[in-house]
């Protein structure tokens, strides 16, 4: 369920975490597919990294400006830190340039996050003012924030916040 709507401008911030290109299989719901397996590998290399910022958990989607669908594409399921610190070995450190977002809040079980993917890109953004600001053409993130309000991936009171780089057209 999409339990709100804003808009934020987020300064820049740092993380490290681990990066692989992902084809999704539309056939496996999001708790199997190959983003929630890289999540289990990651989760258990977490303790590796230093000076992380809190409960702060980030899955950062790096899209080609042409990719369809159903197009590969890269993801970094990462933690934040406070400060450059050790980059433990098969990891790397991003910058996440400040830009200014849509945030949408899902509340509900991790399947039913494509919902906020459908929203954004089926109704919210081509009946906006507003278009897409991120990938590879401006180095802008989109992603997934997980903090305290995300207990676990079946829990249907678990909150995702959903951040699409945008600008006015």
């Amino acid at each position: 369920m999409i339990l709100e709507t804003k808009f934020i401008e987020k300064p820049a911030f740092t993380v490290i975490g681990i990066t692989e290109t992902i084809l999704l299989d539309s056939s496996l719901p999001p708790s199997e597919n190959t983003i929630a397996q890289l999540w289990g590998r990651f989760g258990k290399r977490i303790p590796e990294i230093a000076d992380q910022l809190g409960w702060r958990s980030y899955g950062l989607m790096l899209q080609e400006p042409n990719n369809g669908p159903d197009a590969p594409f890269k993801y970094t399921a990462a933690v934040q830190i406070r400060q450059d610190g050790d980059i433990p070995e098969g990891m790397t450190r991003f910058e996440v340039p400040s830009a200014r977002y849509l945030v949408i809040t899902h509340r509900g079980t991790l399947d039913g996050i494509t919902d906020v993917f459908k929203h954004f890109w089926g109704q919210w953004l081509p009946n906006s003012v507003y278009e897409y600001d991120g990938g590879t053409r401006t180095g802008k993130y989109e992603f997934e924030f997980y903090d305290q309000r995300y207990t676990r991936q079946d829990d249907p009171n678990s909150e995702i916040d959903v951040y699409f780089p945008i600008r006015d057209k």
